[in-house]
């Protein structure tokens, strides 16, 4: 009887796969397989939906357990590829791709992706620098194949670009090898296109995934919707993917009163091209370019006589059909060129329109003076394993302190970092806490209750810096020449604060935090209002920026001749 039971509900199962009602699908293998234990054409399918719905320790899980009934077939071995990929697991995608060295012959796109794999976490240096060569050869490698075409729809590789941005290294050289590979790679990104005359009204399009509640929406929302429509047409390319989210809505309500024309483009490459071509723009913008794997590959085609990207993702592209990034006085240092294949474009602003967030909650004095309280609210990719020595010397020297960061949302990343924290002896890791993830106005309360924010090292705050002066929470930054560890220390100047909360060394971090950690409590609050009128004052919503960018855009339309 179990096992009749056990198959009704895997043909329910079944149906709801092939309907994509994945969720239900789900339910009812589970259901199957506590029936049916050991049932291989269940555990097959659990593996796949598992993976499907993003559950990818689950997915593990049942593909480990195939491995033990000694069940192994093409299908399962890319599967788990992908599982450990998206575990971060390298250690055992290594011994995957040994004993599966057949992907060079029946998978070419597994066999492509594993030599462009780059980790998103790492426990010391010399793993950053062993996976850096390891990825240089492979490119390499790569560009001595034959035959290694493929096609974007349907074979799409994620590019390194995105991770390899995290650690103290520049990348203009190694972003320029991936730039020459997936040009080899995937073929449709070397077409083009003629490029007609000038509108006479400048049409300006941009390009990105993100236009939704994150931090491209975020940043740059406010550039767009205030550009001067009377001298710009203004298209908006949204992915299929896009978040349909409050931001992504005001976009959509912009049509009526503004000169913008919003466009979802489909999941097909060519087809997504062809649209974006058919618009005849003058000038492209990339807000962010690597973020995205399918807007990346976006950025390889010439729509437009001029073509922008900017700090969305602050990392040089190393691509010649990008000709400008846009950048800022307030955050580059005086050879920045040299770390762009772009012009550099220095707005004399930090190059957005931030809005202000808006708070219901609002914590009372009391609850804004806290002491020993320290907060790290970066993404856990940006944790350098240089920043444990912060950590561990703060936890040392303040015996009242407690350090909190804030969990991913598959905990796959926060569980790696307590992992590599238990093996340094030198962090008390039983005042180091994990936050679950939270919505914005929690997460800008909690930064300010907190008696001091820290910035991470070589990539560093950049939108949550502009959320958490809304209680004025001071952040301490250590930059380095490169823009993405300069974002703070811009935020600061255009604030005109007289003495910037700025570093030069780890230690002077740790006694600078510690410092702002125990002060008293009528000096911790004159401070933090402080930041919070300087930030009122000149970061909040800079009209000055908008009259600065539509000259810039306007100027790189008239050199166009």
């Amino acid at each position: 009887m179990p096992e009749n039971e056990a198959k009704k509900f895997f043909e329910k199962a079944i149906e709801h796969y092939n309907e994509k009602k994945f969720d239900l699908a789900e339910k009812n293998f589970e259901s199957a397989l506590n029936l049916s234990p050991n049932r291989i054409s269940i555990l097959e399918n659990l593996a796949s939906i598992y993976f499907l719905n993003k559950k990818f320790g689950k997915a593990e899980q049942i593909l480990n357990k195939l491995g033990e009934l000694r069940i192994d077939n093409n299908k399962l071995s890319e599967i788990k590829f992908y599982v450990l990929k998206k575990l971060n697991k390298h250690e055992e995608l290594k011994e995957l791709l040994k004993e599966k060295n057949y992907f060079k012959d029946i998978n070419k796109k597994i066999f492509i992706n594993a030599k462009l794999l780059y980790p998103s976490f790492f426990n010391n240096m010399s793993e950053i620098d062993e996976a850096r060569s390891n990825l240089i050869e492979n490119i390499e490698e790569l560009n001595r194949a034959k035959n290694i075409n493929l096609s974007l729809d349907g074979e799409m590789i994620d590019p390194p670009i995105f991770n390899l941005s995290y650690d103290q290294y520049e990348n203009i050289d190694v972003n320029s090898k991936i730039v020459e590979i997936y040009r080899k790679i995937y073929p449709e990104l070397n077409q083009k296109f003629k490029i007609k005359e000038k509108n006479q009204k400048i049409k300006i399009g941009f390009i990105s995934e993100f236009f939704s509640n994150h931090t491209i929406g975020k940043l740059f929302k406010g550039m767009i919707l205030n550009l001067d429509n009377k001298k710009f047409q203004i298209y908006v390319f949204h992915s299929h993917k896009t978040d349909q989210s409050l931001i992504f809505q005001e976009f959509l309500n912009a049509e009526k009163n503004s000169n913008i024309k919003n466009i979802i483009l489909p999941k097909n490459f060519q087809k997504s091209v062809d649209e974006i071509v058919q618009k005849n723009l003058d000038i492209v913008f990339f807000p962010d370019i690597g973020m995205s794997s399918e807007f990346y590959f976006l950025s390889f085609i010439r729509f437009a006589k001029t073509q922008i990207t900017s700090w969305g993702h602050p990392i040089t592209t190393s691509n010649k059909s990008i000709d400008y990034f846009l950048s800022s006085k307030l955050l580059e240092t005086n050879n920045a060129q040299e770390r762009f294949s772009e012009k550099l474009i220095l707005s004399d602003y930090l190059p957005m329109y931030f809005y202000k967030p808006k708070i219901k909650n609002i914590l009372s004095e009391d609850e804004i003076v806290k002491k020993n309280s320290y907060f790290c609210s970066q993404n856990l990719m940006k944790v350098h394993p240089h920043f444990d020595e912060i950590i561990s010397k703060i936890l040392n020297k303040d015996k009242k302190s407690k350090i909190f960061f804030i969990k991913d949302k598959d905990e796959i990343m926060s569980k790696q970092l307590l992992k590599r924290f238990k093996k340094n002896n030198a962090i008390d890791i039983e005042r180091v806490f994990f936050l679950e993830k939270m919505g914005v106005e929690n997460y800008i309360n909690i930064c300010g209750s907190s008696s001091v924010l820290l910035d991470t090292l070589y990539f560093g705050a950049g939108n949550s810096f502009h959320e958490s002066m809304f209680y004025g929470t001071p952040t301490v930054t250590m930059p380095t020449n490169d823009l993405k560890s300069r974002i703070v220390l811009g935020a600061y100047k255009q604030m005109q604060i007289e003495k910037p909360i700025v570093v030069s060394s780890i230690d002077e971090y740790v006694d600078c935090a510690i410092e702002l950690a125990n002060l008293e409590n009528n000096k911790m609050l004159e401070l933090k209002k402080y930041l919070q009128k300087s930030a009122d004052d000149h970061l909040y919503e800079n009209k000055e920026f908008i009259i600065n960018i539509n000259n810039i855009l306007e100027n790189l339309y008239k050199i166009q001749d």
